[in-house]
């Protein structure tokens, strides 16, 4: 086969070995038995489950709280991109904010707001972590300013620190031109400051698409039941419109209670107030209506503790439900779509810098090995 002969798309397992492809399909079969026995485990015992979590006061009904205005909401994603040529990494981090859906007429926001940062930086090692830290600081710039009554952040408040502190940790190492806008942002812009005053907000709202942290746990104790997560186990007790008692973050066995950032870069006093602030922290989990997933929330103590702002916010997530082929709020789910597309954003940047080069550069042919991607064409992985 020649160059040409290659096709421009390949077939799912056209670039498998056919022994592979005959083995992984073999496996298909007990694997779905293999599930399908595990959920059917689950299944038989839903009822008992749920007489369970009634028994312990965990199932509340949303009906039950006050109903309130109906509150505009925003949901904030981010990603960042880090495409290693042979000469340089071509590094990218961005925010969006989305507006939700409202029956008001008047929007905050007619159109998505956001942040971007774009360089080319010399190889490291310390690129990723520093990168994601950015990524972090600005999608709390967006959270910040967010005029919304319900700012709703991509994944958990937890994760966000641990970003926080992998960038701060890595940040000296970094390339010059990332380290300087990472501290720059860190300094000016008070990313501590603002980190510390969502945890402790009354209409920031986490809410993770994945959790390996299980506040229903206790329900599967003295059980010969299967493993199973938190959205899992909410899913299956809980009737629409319902929602679990609000529980302290669930802490792994031997997982530290508390959370450290660089002590240059948070004061002592200040590390403990994030640290009562997790603690105070509650997690529920919401069933909107019956073709929708539970969903976990991770709520401050200011919504926690009052059910008027429970309300709201139970009333704002559910009004983004609306379609069942989308499982989580709308402007998440169109914050994720607009984020992951980054990377084929910076894949045309690859190219329009390979063409300004390409027209300037006395040597054009070692210039375009320069600008070569350390991955073959169709091959970058995801």
């Amino acid at each position: 086969m020649t160059p040409r002969d290659l096709p421009s798309r390949v077939e799912p397992f056209g670039d498998l070995p056919d022994a592979l492809v005959e083995e992984l399909l073999a496996k298909a079969t007990p694997l779905g038995q293999g599930l399908s026995d595990k959920l059917g485990v689950l299944l038989q015992a839903r009822k008992s489950l749920r007489e369970q979590a009634e028994q312990l006061g965990w199932i509340r009904r949303k009906a039950d709280l006050d109903v309130p205005r109906e509150p505009s909401v925003v949901g904030i994603d981010g990603s960042y991109q880090v495409h290693r040529l042979m000469a340089v990494d071509l590094c990218a981090a961005a925010s969006v904010a989305v507006e939700g859906t409202s029956k008001e007429a008047r929007r905050h926001w007619e159109k998505p707001h956001h942040r971007i940062w774009i360089e080319s930086l010399e190889h490291s090692k310390d690129v990723t972590n520093t990168l994601r830290g950015l990524m972090i600081s600005m999608e709390l710039d967006l959270a910040v300013k967010a005029p919304h009554d319900l700012v709703l952040l991509d994944g958990s408040f937890i994760v966000l620190l641990i970003y926080l502190n992998q960038g701060l940790t890595s940040v000296g190492k970094a390339p010059r031109i990332l380290r300087e806008e990472f501290q720059r942002r860190w300094r000016d812009e008070g990313v501590l400051d603002r980190f510390v005053s969502l945890l402790a907000s009354d209409r920031t709202v986490a809410v993770p698409k994945y959790s390996g942290r299980n506040e229903l746990k206790d329900l599967l104790a003295g059980k010969d039941l299967p493993e199973t997560d938190g959205k899992a186990l909410a899913t299956m007790i809980l009737a629409p419109g319902e929602y679990t008692a609000p529980k302290p973050i669930y802490h792994f066995d031997g997982e530290d209670q508390e959370y450290h950032l660089p002590k240059e870069s948070c004061p002592e006093r200040t590390q403990k107030l994030i640290n009562q602030h997790l603690a105070d922290m509650r997690v529920i989990f919401f069933r909107p209506f019956g073709w929708a997933p539970a969903i976990r929330l991770e709520l401050p103590k200011p919504i926690a503790s009052s059910p008027t702002r429970l309300s709201m916010v139970l009333h704002g997530i559910e009004r983004q439900f609306f379609n069942p082929s989308v499982i989580e709020p709308y402007p998440l789910f169109l914050a994720d779509r607009m984020v992951k597309s980054l990377g084929a954003g910076v894949a045309v940047i690859e190219q329009t810098l390979a063409q300004h080069l390409a027209s300037d550069g006395p040597d054009v042919e070692t210039t375009m090995l320069f600008l070569q991607n350390y991955r073959t064409e169709g091959g970058r992985g995801g």
